[in-house]
């Protein structure tokens, strides 16, 4: 079970943390970063499993979503303004603490979605030990610029208003391919999860703000320039996971592409594996104990190179 806790950023939010750390002798530490209308918390089975395998996890709740976020109007909200470099240096902050706390470990990084655009700026800056980038992908340029054009346009006139046009541009088509009946069927094909979070008020219910979506397009934007790739690190160990129905992957389709970009730029310890049937959130799939199974592989074999 995890405890909680409060660290304030640099610009005074507080995040919300979760630190699960009952592991008698640990031999490493793994950073959890969660991705859009969701929070920390819904990572306590990965967690659990590290810390059964001898890791420490911690995971915040980034601003805007879960514990973080004040009150049900902040849900869902990120004020624009240099909002993309604040969420990298909130996830420093994180790192910080627990290099502090648990000095001398291996860290790692576990990025999942939304998360992963976003350590893949992190990656760029921050040593670690290795980083595993889960439900991650390749965007379209034309389509992502054209939405970072509308979402430009709408934090002029109220960065807080809810949007269901820009919604609509982020997850466009994501649930077409799917016969179950779920708005968040392309999430998982384990339905008890579709159905918690259809009802979770950290969840499905949230309907992002012009303020955050313009932010979720800046990262995966920034994190797709080709200036970025080669800024990472040429020795960092990666591990790509991703399912053949994940949309935001394209189906299994930008997971090898992101392998293939990441070598062309001399990162040359990147592996990749696809999980066949596997929608977008891995670790609530139905074959999540071979999910966690083969991150606890990779975590040790790179822990001991």
């Amino acid at each position: 079970m995890y405890k909680e806790m409060k660290l304030q950023t640099h610009d005074d939010v507080e995040l919300h943390v979760y630190i699960w750390n009952e592991v008698e002798n640990p031999i490493g530490i793994v950073q959890i970063v969660h991705g859009m209308s969701e929070y920390g918390g819904r990572y306590n089975l990965l967690a659990e499993a590290l810390n059964k395998a001898g890791y420490i996890a911690l995971a915040d709740d980034h601003r805007g979503f879960g514990k973080t976020a004040l009150n049900k109007n902040e849900l869902g909200h990120i004020e624009p303004k240099n909002s993309a470099r604040k969420m990298v240096l909130d996830e420093r902050m994180v790192q910080l603490y627990a290099q502090e706390h648990y000095p001398d470990l291996p860290y790692f990084i576990f990025a999942h979605s939304m998360g992963s655009f976003l350590i893949r700026l992190f990656m760029a800056e921050y040593p670690t030990n290795g980083v595993i980038l889960v439900g991650s992908g390749l965007q379209p340029t034309l389509l992502l610029n054209a939405a970072k054009w509308v979402s430009s346009r709408r934090i002029k006139k109220d960065a807080a208003r809810r949007s269901g046009l820009l919604n609509k541009l982020a997850f466009w088509g994501y649930n077409r391919t799917y016969s179950d009946t779920s708005h968040f069927s392309w999430l998982t094909r384990d339905q008890a999860v579709q159905k918690a979070y259809e009802k979770d008020p950290f969840g499905g219910p949230i309907v992002g703000t012009s303020g955050f979506f313009h932010t979720l397009f800046t990262v995966i934007s920034e994190s797709q320039k080709k200036s970025h790739f080669r800024h990472i690190p040429k020795e960092l160990p990666l591990l790509l996971l991703s399912g053949t129905e994940d949309p935001v992957g394209h189906y299994g389709k930008d997971i090898p592409k992101l392998a293939v970009t990441l070598a062309e730029n001399g990162v040359s310890d990147v592996t990749y594996k696809l999980y066949e049937g596997a929608r977008h959130e891995l670790v609530n799939e139905t074959c999540k104990e071979v999910v966690f199974s083969d991150i606890i592989r990779w975590l040790d074999a790179k822990r001991n190179a």
